[in-house]
């Protein structure tokens, strides 16, 4: 059990505020968790990986960015950390993971926003899942060192891998509007010429059926790597299955929201209701 000091109790309770502020679905998800220090460990990666993705999400500021993988190395090197986050993760690191953990998806999630922030639209879908895995997958493989038992960790960073890039897809499809506002466009290049829909359709919102194909078209890749993962949840520890269910479920049932609104993510942003997730905890918590 990890020994935490009145200054860690602090740092750890400022990560919770994060992911409580940021992710209202995993927050939900994750503190049903029994093990108090495995919520703590969750809430410590969710905030590192927070931080690390508004950088560039929200600021812009590749300097920002730079400070994080400095500080990430100045952990690794054994300098005590100043920063509560770098603190909280550095207990969780000595707690989960193994001595000669190379700490790889920690620096590819740096590499996937240095991508974001030299934008440029992915021309193939292959491309776009070499995104996700950056930005997303990376952040399953962190997971699973505290959600997995060790017997089963290789096996599982790929299952988690797989929730990671679903779960970016499905951000991508819901964002696609206020993407486009930020003069991104996430979209395939082959995947719109394969639908025949233009930048020019995407630019002034046009939705059509060539839309509508093309949404089905990535958002059932997304419903294939819900399944993967989904199919393997037996492998976790079982206090995190349920958890581990929720969030995917209230996830994915963001797509079927898109569906509900007409596909119409240029002027709505699809948010699960209240009431919709209510029936999701209690199909799984019954």
């Amino acid at each position: 059990m990890m020994k935490l000091s009145k200054q860690l109790k602090e740092d750890f309770n400022k990560c919770e505020a994060i992911i409580k502020e940021n992710s209202k679905t995993f927050y939900k998800a994750f503190s049903m968790l029994k093990a108090k220090q495995d919520r703590q460990a969750i809430y410590a990666i969710y905030a590192y990986c927070r931080v690390v993705d508004d950088a560039i999400d929200e600021y812009k500021d590749i300097d920002l960015l730079n400070s994080y993988e400095a500080k990430l190395m100045n952990m690794i090197k054994g300098n005590p950390p100043t920063d509560f986050i770098f603190r909280s993760l550095n207990e969780v690191i000595k707690y989960y993971y193994p001595k000669d953990y190379d700490f790889k998806p920690y620096f590819d999630l740096i590499e996937g926003q240095r991508q974001d922030f030299l934008f440029i639209q992915p021309i193939t879908l292959d491309d776009l899942l070499k995104y996700c895995y950056h930005v997303a997958g990376v952040v399953g493989e962190m997971l699973s060192y505290v959600l997995a038992p060790k017997e089963a960790i290789g096996e599982l960073k790929y299952v988690a891998t797989n929730l990671g890039e679903a779960m970016q897809i499905t951000n991508i499809l819901r964002d696609i509007g206020e993407d486009r506002k930020r003069n991104r466009i996430y979209i395939p290049k082959d995947v719109m010429q394969q639908f025949n829909y233009t930048q020019e359709d995407l630019e002034t919102g046009v939705i059509n059926h060539g839309f509508t194909q093309m949404f089905e078209y990535l958002a059932n890749y997304a419903h294939k790597k819900y399944e993967i993962a989904l199919e393997k949840l037996h492998l976790f520890k079982p206090d995190a299955r349920k958890p581990l269910l929720l969030a995917s479920k209230m996830y994915e049932e963001i797509i079927h929201t898109i569906r509900l609104n007409n596909y119409d993510v240029y002027n709505i942003r699809s948010v699960v209701s209240d009431e919709r997730k209510k029936e999701i905890v209690l199909s799984i918590y019954k």
